[in-house]
């Protein structure tokens, strides 16, 4: 008789459900994690709200912000075993194409995206357990919790990149705008590195998060003109920006909030038309798109948080258990909270 468990799955309009599904076996290089953290990520919300006719052909479990307990492996794994703390990324990889030697998952070549635990073909792990291969599945030290090792997997890969592809080099003063989850990893990161930071959120409760975190002031960026209020908090503006809402505004604001020389990345998706202009003087900024995060950017992030003694935790400001799934993707929507995590206790029994 197989193993059951629960899953979540986007049902339409905005609704979700909590189905019972039978646990995978793991064959060959798979490899079956236990849940006790998985993430609500902002990419969740673009197909939340697609109509019920558009999920009925997907009765797929979402999520893809997994940390867990390897349970069981598959008789070729070799490269973890039972009982390992892991960190799960997203994209599967070959290893052997161009871009997963380069520590691209995302861009694998052979796999190809669909197979992602974002993707409408494989579960994901909004649920007690997730199906993934052993070459996604990364180690998490002792130190960190399962938190912290959700996080990772994407918000805190993505935010880390990002300020790797600015060269943050210390004492430099970055404009973080956007405060959600992956902004707030920046700020987290960017004031560990050495920073000044500057926060730009039209959501308060956003603002006060950063602002607890350390950046040293913050501003409402529908309210206050971006250049002129980022030039009077500094000598000739943020020698950084990360811009990681998408909004086409927001894009073109933190050109003009920024210097000469500066260092301007674009995190993800932008708006629906995804086109801005940047104005007719760029000076010579340096202008970077930046998607996810690579393999080696994990361990490098990894050895950071430890030596650095960075955490992020406590950006969690929400914590569900998965039968509260459409509480937890309700408040989500809102934008009123830092990170929303489902997390299982480490005494439950998994049926």
């Amino acid at each position: 008789m197989s193993r059951k468990m629960q899953g979540v799955i986007f049902t339409g309009g905005g609704n979700v459900e909590v189905r019972e599904f039978s646990v995978g076996e793991p064959v060959g290089t798979q490899v079956l994690v236990e849940l006790r953290a998985a993430g609500l990520c902002g990419s969740d919300m673009h197909p939340y709200r697609n109509p019920p006719e558009y999920w009925r052909q997907y009765p797929i479990i979402r999520g893809h912000e997994p940390g867990g307990i390897v349970r069981q492996v598959g008789e070729a794994v070799s490269m973890v075993k039972t009982g390992d703390r892991v960190s799960v990324y997203h994209a599967p990889t070959c290893g052997h194409c161009e871009p997963c030697a380069n520590g691209e998952y995302f861009r694998c070549t052979t796999i190809g995206d669909g197979y992602r635990l974002a993707s409408l073909k494989v579960h994901g792990c909004d649920a007690d357990y997730v199906l993934v291969d052993q070459n996604v599945c990364f180690p998490v030290p002792d130190e960190l919790s399962f938190e912290d090792a959700a996080i990772v997997a994407c918000a805190g890969g993505t935010a880390f990149h990002a300020l790797t592809l600015a060269d943050v080099t210390g004492p430099e003063t970055v404009l973080v705008s956007g405060l959600g989850p992956v902004g707030l990893c920046v700020v987290r990161l960017a004031i560990a590195m050495g920073s000044d930071v500057i926060g730009a959120d039209p959501v308060a409760y956003r603002r006060d998060i950063a602002k607890s975190l350390g950046a040293r002031v913050v501003y409402d960026p529908s309210q206050i003109k971006a250049s002129e209020y980022v030039k009077s908090v500094t000598r000739d503006g943020a020698e950084i920006a990360v811009e990681t809402s998408g909004n086409d505004q927001a894009r073109i604001d933190i050109v003009a909030a920024t210097p000469y020389h500066a260092r301007l990345v674009y995190v993800g998706w932008g708006g629906k038309a995804a086109n801005f202009s940047l104005g007719p003087s760029l000076g010579e900024r340096r202008i970077t798109g930046s998607n996810m995060f690579t393999g080696p950017d994990y361990y490098r992030l990894i050895n950071f948080m430890l030596k650095a003694d960075v955490r992020f935790a406590d950006l969690v400001t929400h914590r569900f258990s998965l039968d509260q799934a459409q509480q937890a993707f309700d408040l989500f929507e809102t934008d009123e909270t830092g990170k929303v995590m489902f997390i299982w206790s480490e005494h439950e029994t998994r049926s």
